[in-house]
């Protein structure tokens, strides 16, 4: 069983509670620095942006308290693909790429820039997976839809679902430990019947045959999760007229310098590559 094991896998969508200065960060502060990580890893041609975008997070990290190996930890489900789209890349190779040879095995090559290439595609994982492991950390519930309210509040003057939207993305991403946790749950059930999901089904593909039968009984127990929550909400009345708010969440002026970093950075990334080639 100890190989069926994906709750401790999961970093994104746990709350560590803890009173850091990232902590007390208004939630739209973290919001955007989160938008400016993420464009930063995955929109970036720079590896230097990229590499700062992957370290970057691991240094909020330190000063939330967070540990570092929780969200990496998040990485570990991504793997298996990582390692397809490497295979992938090294296969299917650039007819116009002329680079230093690194291995050769008869009709497979692997060139520098194929490598450089691999190796940047898996630092933008890490930068991703890291920032989002990072936000849901040391955002609750609560702030996590308060933030997205607060960011579209002007667009709710002309009709924008600021509130429905923001409890959308609070609730994606809650439900990915909870997710995490009903796949684990059904595979011991199904390993105990005597399916095999270890050691037995050797190879990638005999392992992606053995689990996908179970795409079935997780989606309806997903499902079921979601209609409780459903009713849970409809039983509190929500929706039922204009919501009320006992957290402040307009920061100082700290928080305002934060905010501001975070936009100056996403321009940065994106302004500075031009003007340095002009």
């Amino acid at each position: 069983m100890k190989g069926l094991e994906f709750w401790k896998h999961v970093s994104i969508g746990r709350y560590v509670e803890a009173d850091t200065p990232v902590h007390r960060l208004t939630p739209a502060a973290k919001y955007l620095w989160l938008l400016a990580l993420m464009l930063s890893a995955s929109m970036s041609g720079s590896a230097l942006v990229i590499c700062i975008s992957a370290i970057l997070p691991l240094f909020f990290a330190r000063l939330a308290r967070v540990r570092i190996l929780f969200l990496l930890r998040g990485f570990l489900p991504v793997l298996p693909f990582m390692g397809l789209a490497a295979v992938f890349q090294v296969l299917f190779s650039w007819p116009a790429d002329r680079s230093t040879v690194l291995l050769d095995l008869g009709p497979v090559s692997l060139s520098a820039r194929e490598a450089v290439a691999v190796v940047l595609m898996a630092l933008r994982f890490v930068a991703i997976m890291s920032t989002i492991g990072l936000f849901t950390s040391v955002t609750s519930e609560g702030d996590t839809a308060r933030g997205v309210e607060d960011i579209f509040a002007p667009l709710a003057r002309v009709g924008f679902p600021a509130r429905g939207f923001a409890l959308m993305i609070a609730v994606a991403f809650r439900f990915i430990p909870i997710i995490a946790g009903e796949f684990e749950s059904v595979v011991k059930a199904q390993a105990a019947r005597g399916a095999d999901f270890g050691a037995g089904a050797r190879g990638p593909l005999r392992k992606a045959r053995a689990y996908l039968p179970l795409i079935v009984p997780v989606t309806i127990r997903a499902l079921e999760r979601a209609e409780a929550l459903a009713e849970a909400m409809e039983a509190r009345c929500y929706g039922a007229g204009p919501a009320t708010r006992y957290v402040d969440t307009t920061g100082g002026s700290a928080d305002m310098v934060v905010r501001v970093a975070a936009i100056l950075y996403a321009l940065g990334i994106f302004i500075v590559p031009v003007l340095l080639a002009s």
